[in-house]
């Protein structure tokens, strides 16, 4: 079947575009105005949800706080707890009280607003958000250890690696020292946790001890003798139990005793106590006539015909004459 090529011809032709006014500036001013209006009216037909959101929002805020004070309250008249954790878990409890009148809100206001793909894209995200905050969740998990296995309190002496102070504070984030120089150290908790922690004030009393040389020729007895008669009437000594003296070193220049004796276990205490021990020792060993030798040496030099002298160890039979001329 043929067809006539030029009737065709007006069906391939490509229609003219429309032609459309230019853009005004007062159609962008109508455009704005319209927009706003739009905006307005829109607000307006919200208005009553905004305040019901807002008002379910103040009022699960006002739960979480309500929740925090009765925690708080029960744990300081009950005693199950320790103060600081029952802070902690209050902080918790009012917080999550207070995202879920969030959400409340937000479904309130936005009836399409829906929580649960919240929740999905957390479980999404939640590997990546645990790598970005890993030492602030460690931190965190070990605070909460820390309130609730209680190994020190708030108001104990501490040492953690190379800080030694009172306990200020244990938060959710450090734990915070008052140091015996009146400084301020904040110990993040994951160091605390896995660290070695010598607690001072774990109990009511600890032990001190001094060594102290006494000379070769004096009485070890009467050093003990006069060491305990000092004890007996030192300020601050416990009796509880009582000193002791042993002797623990033949030295080189002396024998070493070493005294060990109880004291009350605050820090302060236990150097005011240790300084009025090392001064009775002292004192007392001089008056009693016990010598305390400090470390000396012997040189013996030898002279040579064609130098100067060096030093030199005399043959044994010269030792043992010398030994027995020294009274």
């Amino acid at each position: 079947m043929s067809m006539n090529l030029p009737s065709m011809m007006p069906l391939l032709q490509v229609p003219n575009p429309v032609s459309e006014p230019p853009f005004t500036l007062s159609d962008g001013v109508a455009l704005f105005w319209r927009t706003v209006r739009d905006f307005a009216k829109g607000t307006f037909e919200r208005l009553p949800y905004l305040l019901v959101g807002m008002l379910v929002f103040v009022l699960f805020w006002l739960l979480g706080k309500l929740l925090r004070k009765i925690i708080n309250q029960v744990a300081v008249k009950s005693h199950a707890i320790d103060d600081m954790l029952a802070n902690l878990i209050s902080r918790i409890v009012s917080t999550l009280v207070s995202i879920f009148g969030f959400l409340a809100a937000c479904v309130v206001i936005f009836p399409s607003f829906k929580p649960g793909d919240i929740l999905a894209g957390l479980g999404i995200t939640s590997v990546a958000i645990g790598f970005a905050f890993k030492d602030i969740l460690q931190n965190f998990f070990a605070g909460l250890l820390l309130l609730w296995r209680r190994p020190f309190r708030v108001g104990d002496q501490i040492r953690v690696k190379d800080f030694e102070g009172t306990v200020e504070e244990i938060n959710m984030r450090s734990t915070r020292l008052k140091t015996y120089d009146g400084e301020r150290a904040i110990l993040p908790n994951g160091d605390v946790y896995t660290s070695s922690v010598l607690v001072r004030t774990a109990y009511d009393k600890r032990r001190l001890r001094v060594v102290v040389g006494i000379g070769y020729p004096d009485s070890i007895e009467e050093a003990r003798r006069v060491i305990h008669a000092l004890l007996a009437h030192t300020e601050g000594v416990l009796n509880d139990p009582s000193p002791w003296v042993y002797a623990t070193e033949l030295a080189g220049s002396s024998v070493n005793l070493t005294v060990y004796f109880w004291v009350e276990s605050q820090q302060a205490n236990a150097l005011r106590v240790s300084d009025r021990v090392v001064t009775g020792i002292k004192l007392a060993l001089d008056k009693a006539g016990i010598d305390m030798p400090y470390p000396h040496t012997v040189v013996l030099l030898e002279p040579q015909p064609d130098g100067p002298a060096i030093l030199s160890r005399p043959p044994m039979r010269a030792q043992a004459g010398i030994n027995q001329q020294t009274p």
